[in-house]
């Protein structure tokens, strides 16, 4: 198990070891540390398996130097008796065990014993290699598969980006507005009506997601611009982070009585700019620049308002311009949509696997 070094021995200058402090530092099946110590505790061996033991509880990551476990994380390291490679398949297999296992009310965590119990099929070494042979190909298969999706959204961003880069007509968004910003509505502690209002994770994460939503008192029902309606593009106004202030989607589809937070901003665009290339253009790392400078902390929250996003600069392309962006960007969806399905698909026969596998079946 691990445990935390002295405080004072944390640097980010590459002194010491590498800092395992949790499963923050994997990255891709290996590890990826960002702090170092100088006064390393537990180390990890080449070929150790580190396992997440608090919080994201079964995460896993193969260590391929010596570095030093902080609290988060346990090494496994495995004896003659078991393949590595098995042992890393299985211990993925048996996450959700582990996971279940966790005690804590903030933060949920196992124990050396919860792991040392764990019940792991042991066939002989030929047979564990063989299964470990199957799953590292099937799992090769799922990266390659997502590999394949990021390739083809960069490249297709790619050529978005060029066609906004190349524009030479910019103006502030208040230009662009088919109507007035407005800001959300705000649920209320003595509200005596129910309704149903999106969380902020509807639209930070790139895309407009109408399942993140909550049910909640207000004080009268929802009024009709309050109302998050398909075309309706909306702001995030505030946030922990700084990279998802100001972040913006289209509402995508018609939802019945749903309304948007006061930690967001709605508006509509002008039809001088079409929804694709005003949310791409948005996207664009001027416009972004310009949203980071925007922005105000208070206790920690990054806040941006309706006048300060009336003044950012939004390069509008010629109309056959925006005819191709919009093109692009369905096209990009419909590969989204293809190959997320494909993925679904490996991830399902990759589970249907590992049950055979580590139940004697393959």
């Amino acid at each position: 198990m691990g445990q935390a070094p002295l405080g004072e021995s944390y640097n980010d200058r590459g002194e010491g070891l590498g800092l395992i402090a949790g499963p923050g530092d994997f990255s891709n099946g290996g590890l990826k540390v960002k702090k170092f110590t100088t006064s390393p505790t537990k180390r990890t061996r080449p070929g150790d398996l580190v396992v997440g033991v608090r919080a994201s509880i079964g995460d896993l990551a193969t260590a391929d130097g010596e570095y030093c476990l902080g609290r988060g994380v346990a090494a496994v390291r495995p004896n003659e008796k078991l393949d590595s490679g098995y042992a890393r398949q299985v211990l993925r297999w048996l996450a959700p065990e582990l996971a279940s296992r966790g005690r804590g009310a903030t933060f949920r965590t196992v124990t050396r014993l919860d792991i040392e119990t764990l019940p792991i099929p042991l066939p002989p070494l030929p047979e564990q290699r063989r299964i470990a042979a199957i799953l590292d190909e099937a799992a090769a298969l799922r990266s390659t598969w997502g590999e394949t999706r990021e390739s083809a959204r960069r490249a297709i961003s790619s050529r978005i980006s060029a066609l906004l880069s190349k524009s030479t007509d910019i103006k502030p968004l208040a230009q662009l507005l088919a109507e007035p910003m407005r800001n959300g509505i705000s649920p209320s502690r003595g509200g005596r009506y129910e309704g149903e209002v999106l969380t902020l994770s509807a639209i930070t994460r790139g895309a407009f997601d109408p399942r993140q939503r909550k049910s909640d008192l207000f004080a009268a029902p929802h009024a009709a611009d309050k109302l998050a309606i398909e075309g309706l593009h909306l702001i995030c106004r505030g946030n922990g982070n700084a990279e998802l202030v100001g972040a913006m989607v289209a509402v995508t589809e018609q939802l019945d009585g749903v309304a948007f937070p006061d930690t967001m901003i709605g508006f509509r665009p002008s039809s001088e700019i079409n929804s694709p290339t005003l949310v791409a253009a948005w996207r664009h790392p001027t416009v972004r620049d310009q949203l980071r400078r925007a922005a105000r902390t208070t206790n920690g929250t990054y806040k941006v308002n309706q006048q300060s996003l009336s003044s950012i600069m939004v390069p509008v392309p010629r109309r056959e311009d925006q005819e191709q962006i919009a093109a692009l960007d369905a096209e990009r969806t419909k590969l989204d949509s293809q190959l997320a399905q494909g993925l679904v698909s490996l991830d399902e026969l990759f589970a249907s696997l590992q049950h055979r596998a580590f139940r004697g079946e393959l």
